[in-house]
């Protein structure tokens, strides 16, 4: 099947977020069930370049969480998917990121109080660039189902006047928008007009699916009939670095300035910290991202700031905490990022049902039972398989099921 797939931002560049990590694995899932896929990317620079589909899943017999030595290098045979690169296109012009552009919040509010859209709207449709990557959408996607991958791909394609066969819905945005919306966006009305928005967006495709469960929940409440989709996993070979006497490493990664990561550090270097040290639990800090490095000066803090990739994360780092706790949308990606890794997660029930509610998660519910979860796993009594269940998930074997 020819498939015009919209992202929101080019999924080559990896340093964008999450989005582009879902993005990258879907596609590598739809190019192994033999579809004919290229991408169009609201945001990025223009032009026509290649995504390297090169994913390779390794197999490892050893439980998963354990730190190894390169003595102990896994010597299974791995599973190879390798595809021809996908050609992603983008008009350019539109800006990556405007928070921090007051020139532009500003004129994203002045359209905003002329055309009644949104912020998550407007925050696109309000620059010349959006024409631009009207025309685009429009002329690739003669002669292909189109997939939108988030809320933006879905927006241009309502404008674009083109069919979506499905929609995969990273988050309810609405929820977002509840919960971390500045006061000046709730002064201009920011939820409600976010909730109506895309409540009449979700109504445009053929079948919408959804990367967490809760969210397939929260759609049926709205009328929106959704399924969940399985995000296909590309389980790797990681073999942990450990320094002589150094103790075992949480780990903690993402952009500390994004609002729930900067409530998790908060909780996880605050009240998590303090539990532990309660309890007489020897462990270091591993935190990457950007901004990360503003923490460094942390009693517990081994390393800290953007790191040179992922694999490096993980080398350092004995269990991921991700405490985010009150409501949430979407899927933490990290948690899936370091079961491919064979790195296990403590996280809470919330977080844990969107992926999979019968998943091989640690759970807690606050900073209390977090600190009582790693103290758990520390000393063996609780290691999720994760490896086993990433390999279950892999790329190569997970059908998507995005046309039903």
């Amino acid at each position: 099947m020819r498939v015009c797939y919209v992202s929101t931002y080019p999924p080559d560049r990896a340093e964008l977020g999450g989005s582009g990590w879902v993005d990258r694995r879907l596609l590598a899932g739809l190019r192994a069930e033999g579809h004919d896929v290229e991408v169009v990317s609201v945001t990025g620079p223009p032009g026509e370049r290649t995504l390297p589909i090169d994913v390779e899943a390794h197999q490892d017999p050893r439980p998963a969480g354990l730190a190894t030595t390169p003595a102990t290098r896994r010597t299974a045979p791995s599973i190879e998917l390798r595809t021809p690169g996908i050609s992603i296109r983008s008009a350019g012009r539109l800006p990556l990121e405007v928070r921090n552009d007051p020139r532009r919040l500003v004129r994203i509010a002045t359209g905003m109080l002329i055309s009644g859209e949104p912020y998550l709207s407007r925050k696109f449709t309000g620059f010349t660039g959006w024409a631009s990557a009207i025309s685009l959408l429009q002329a690739r996607a003669k002669g292909r189902r189109v997939v939108t991958s988030g809320w933006p791909g879905l927006l241009l394609a309502e404008n674009a006047g083109v069919d979506v066969a499905a929609h995969i819905a990273h988050n309810v945005e609405t929820v977002i928008a509840q919960e971390h919306a500045p006061r000046p966006l709730r002064m201009l009305g920011e939820v409600d007009r976010l909730r109506r928005a895309e409540q009449r967006l979700l109504a445009h495709p053929d079948r919408v699916v959804a990367l967490s469960h809760r969210d397939v929940q929260r759609l049926a409440a709205w009328g929106v009939s959704a399924t969940p989709i399985t995000v296909p996993l590309c389980p790797v070979g990681v073999v942990r670095s450990r320094r002589p006497g150094a103790a075992p490493a949480l780990g903690f990664i993402g952009k500390a300035g994004w609002p729930p990561n900067a409530r998790a550090l908060a909780a996880l270097l605050g009240p998590v910290h303090q539990r532990l040290t309660e309890l007489d639990a020897r462990l270091d800090f591993v935190l990457a991202g950007r901004d990360t490095e503003n923490f460094a000066t942390h009693p517990r803090v081994r390393s800290s700031g953007i790191v040179d990739s992922v694999a490096d994360f993980y080398r350092q780092v004995d269990l991921v905490v991700v405490p985010r706790f009150g409501t949430a949308t979407g899927i933490s990606v990290k948690v899936l990022e370091a079961a491919e890794h064979g790195v296990a997660s403590v996280l809470p029930a919330d977080l844990a049902a969107a992926i999979d509610p019968a998943g091989p998660w640690l759970i807690a519910e606050d900073a209390v039972q977090t600190a009582d979860a790693v103290l758990r796993w520390r000393r063996g009594e609780q290691v999720p398989p994760v490896l086993t269940w990433a390999q279950d998930r892999a790329v190569s074997t997970a059908p998507l099921g995005l046309f039903g």
